[in-house]
């Protein structure tokens, strides 16, 4: 759907996704408050005493969101923790330094930084920086990168905060963010169809994951080396077609025709995971895509027996830990 096209970073004079205005304020701490509805509480001091030129024009999809920010002062920004949620940002104009975690560098035009939810992070912004900013909450990259891996993920996304200009892949998925700005400026409107929406948010995060440097990068890079067997092929394919009967271990070595040993060993290799720990994620996606699709008349018992999940304690501690929120949250929202 986005392709990689060359876009001049020069072209935004003008401010970005000005037909999607957040607020335009003199006042600094009316820009603090708006801001904070959007992102989290955070710490907003101009260097100097007198009016600011705040500007914050924002496209919220669903779980993403695509940003432009203007302060038009030297100012000190102190997010701290961010509130479940990643933020990656490039400057347009200007630069801007960043404090997160153990890092201290400075980003300029071109290039750009990724903030981890972990990391308390400080920022100062000189009265030119103008950025694009891309919000990506949490539960959503977690969720794409346990699908692409296919297995529950074990520990946080942590992404390399200062990305270098010599990051070819994180210049292209900037460009595409580019490219996205310019077409919903042009009256591109992704909200007619949840599944364009979905696509869309799947694309940009799926690219993301293969673009920027993070401590499950590898892990990606390797599975696409790798072609896994037959056996371990043959069942994926049982799981996905009787993922809501019972499933049991002897059922895939009786599908396959491979020993537990191996059968075992093939999805460690080529999967991350146990062959029983793959079914058990995969019924978890699938509870939340229903969960988060689904109207009043549904409860979480409901769905969570029609995917075969009859343990609904084990069920709901499993669920929090992947997703960072409960059943019925995730059903409410």
């Amino acid at each position: 759907m986005l392709q990689s096209i060359p876009v001049d970073y020069g072209e935004y004079m003008n401010k970005p996704l000005q037909r999607y205005s957040l607020f335009q304020t003199t006042d600094a701490d009316k820009a603090r408050e708006m801001v904070s509805k959007v992102y989290c509480d955070h710490i907003l001091k101009p260097h100097q005493s007198g009016p600011i030129d705040a500007c914050h024009n924002r496209v919220n999809l669903s779980a993403v969101s695509v940003n432009y920010m203007q302060y038009g002062t030297d100012i000190h920004v102190e997010p701290g923790f961010l509130d479940r949620f990643f933020l990656f940002q490039l400057p347009l104009e200007g630069s801007a330094q960043i404090i997160t975690g153990k890092e201290d560098f400075t980003t300029t035009v071109g290039t750009s930084s990724a903030i981890n939810p972990t990391d308390y992070t400080k920022m100062r912004w000189n009265k030119e920086c103008k950025k694009l900013l891309v919000q990506v909450r949490a539960e959503a990259m977690e969720s794409r990168l346990s699908r692409l891996l296919m297995r529950p993920i074990d520990k946080p996304i942590l992404f390399d905060s200062q990305v270098r200009s010599s990051n070819k892949q994180a210049h292209s998925w900037w460009q595409q963010i580019k490219h996205l700005v310019t077409e919903l400026e042009d009256g591109m409107d992704p909200w007619r169809s949840r599944h364009i929406l979905e696509d869309l948010e799947r694309h940009l995060l799926t690219s993301l994951l293969y673009s920027f440097n993070h401590n499950y990068l590898d892990d990606l890079l390797a599975q696409e080396s790798q072609a896994a067997p037959k056996h371990v092929k043959r069942a994926e394919d049982y799981i996905l077609s009787h993922l809501k009967e019972p499933i049991s271990i002897d059922d895939l070595v009786a599908v396959t025709g491979v020993s537990q040993r191996s059968l075992f060993e093939g999805f460690r290799q080529f999967r991350g995971t146990s062959p029983m720990k793959y079914v058990f994620q995969l019924r978890l996606e699938n509870v939340r895509e229903e969960l988060r699709d689904s109207g009043s008349d549904r409860n979480v018992t409901d769905i969570a027996l029609k995917w075969g999940f009859t343990q609904l304690g084990r069920f709901s501690v499993a669920y929090k830990k992947v997703y960072g929120e409960s059943p019925p949250n995730t059903l409410r929202q």
